[in-house]
C-alpha cells in the first residue's frame, strides 16, 4: 500500500512540475526560473527539478511517518475496543450463566417440593383405600349378620305357621316340605279342581320354589295334574288363584306356553314342568295345599 502511494505522489509530482516549471515557446519548452542558464540541457531545468522532487520526497517520508503513527494508534484504539467488547460481553455471559443457574435451581426446588407432596398424597391415598376396604368388610360381615338373623326369623316363622296350620289343617293334607298338600287322582277339568279344593279346606295349589316342586314329584306318578294358575284375565300374565298375586315360580316345558289362539289360559304340572292347556279339558288330575299363601 505504501509503494503504491509514493509511486502515485511521484507521477503526482512530476505532471506538476512538467505544467508549472515550464512553458512552451515557439522554439519549444523553456525553464521558467531566474537562471534559466545553469543546468540547463536541451530545454529541462534538472536543477529545479531536482529540488522539487527532494521536497516532494520528504513530505511523503512525513505523511507516511503520520500514516504509520495513525495505523498505529488505530491498531491501539481496535485492541482496547476489543477488549472492551469481549469484557463487556464476558460479563453479560457470565450474568446470564448466573440467571439461568438460579432459574434452574428455582424450578428443580420446586419440582423436587411437588414430588414430597406427590408422595405423601399417595401415601395417603393408600391408608384411605385400606380404610376403605376395611370399614367395606365390616358393613359386609354386620350385613351378613342381618341376613342371617333375618332367615333365621323367617324360618322361625315359617316353623310357627306349619304349627298352626298344623292345628287347623283338613284331613288328607300332609306335610310335603315346609307346606300341607293334598294329590287329588281324580280326572276333571281346571273350575272343578278349583272348587273341589276349596271343598277340602284348601286352594289349588301353586308352588313357591323349585325345592316344593322337587319335593311333590316322587308322589306325583307319571300324570298330568292342575295347578291353581292361569292367565283369564290377563293374557301372558300368570296368577295364583290363592292369593290372587303373580305366581312366584314358573317352570316351563320346552316349547311352553304355546296359547296362540288364547284359548289355553290354565295351567298343569308334569315331571316337574309347566305347560298350559284349555280350562276345559277334563281328564287332569289335580293338587291343593292347605293355606292361601304362594
Amino acid at each position: 500500500m505504501h509503494n503504491f502511494g509514493i509511486l502515485f505522489i511521484w507521477a503526482l509530482a512530476a505532471c506538476i512540475l512538467w505544467q508549472g516549471f515550464f512553458a512552451k515557446g515557439q522554439s519549444g519548452y523553456i525553464c521558467l526560473i531566474e537562471d534559466p542558464k545553469q543546468n540547463q540541457y536541451d530545454s529541462i531545468c534538472l536543477t529545479e527539478l531536482s529540488s522539487r522532487l527532494s521536497e516532494v520526497v520528504k513530505a511523503q517520508n512525513e505523511g507516511n511517518k503520520k500514516l504509520e503513527r495513525l495505523e498505529v494508534k488505530i491498531e491501539k484504539t481496535q485492541d482496547k475496543l476489543l477488549q472492551e467488547v469481549q469484557s463487556k460481553l464476558e460479563g453479560q455471559h457470565a450474568n446470564m450463566e448466573a440467571k439461568l443457574e438460579d432459574s434452574l435451581l428455582a424450578v428443580k426446588t420446586k419440582l423436587e417440593g411437588q414430588q414430597v407432596v406427590l408422595t405423601k398424597l399417595k401415601v395417603s391415598q393408600a391408608k384411605l383405600e385400606g380404610s376403605l376396604l376395611a370399614v367395606q368388610a365390616k358393613l359386609e360381615n354386620q350385613l351378613q349378620a342381618v341376613v342371617n338373623q333375618l332367615q333365621a326369623m323367617s324360618n322361625k316363622m315359617d316353623a310357627a305357621k306349619v304349627a298352626v296350620h298344623a292345628i287347623t289343617i283338613q284331613s288328607g293334607f300332609e306335610l310335603i316340605g315346609t307346606r300341607y298338600f293334598q294329590i287329588v287322582k281324580e280326572e276333571v277339568n281346571w273350575e272343578t279342581a278349583e272348587r273341589r279344593c276349596r271343598e277340602m279346606g284348601g286352594y289349588l295349589a301353586s308352588f313357591r320354589n323349585e325345592e316344593e316342586s322337587n319335593a311333590i314329584r316322587p308322589r306325583h306318578g307319571d300324570y298330568d295334574y292342575w295347578l291353581g294358575i292361569n292367565d283369564q284375565e290377563n293374557e301372558g300374565h300368570y296368577v295364583s288363584v290363592a292369593s290372587q298375586k303373580p305366581a312366584p315360580f314358573l317352570k316351563w316345558a320346552r316349547g311352553e306356553p304355546d296359547d296362540t289362539n288364547h284359548e289355553q289360559n290354565c295351567v298343569y304340572w308334569y315331571n316337574g314342568e309347566m305347560s298350559d292347556i284349555d280350562c276345559k279339558t277334563d281328564a287332569v288330575y289335580f293338587i291343593c295345599q292347605a293355606d292361601k299363601e304362594t
